[in-house]
């Protein structure tokens, strides 16, 4: 027995305001404390994959 997947149907946005932000946040920039946690975050991932055994 298979599983069948419906397809998606894409949404479809006509208010120019909120494509206008989504377009906004998209372009805008992380802020340097939010580079901080991600760099912060990557150095931890990072050191727990080099001490995992292979």
């Amino acid at each position: 027995m298979g599983v069948r997947i419906k397809p998606v149907e894409p949404t479809v946005i006509k208010d120019k305001a909120i494509i206008k932000q989504v377009i906004a946040e998209i372009r805008r920039r992380p802020t340097k404390a939010a580079l901080a946690r991600q760099k912060k975050h990557n150095d931890i991932i990072m050191s727990m994959v080099r001490k995992c055994p292979e």
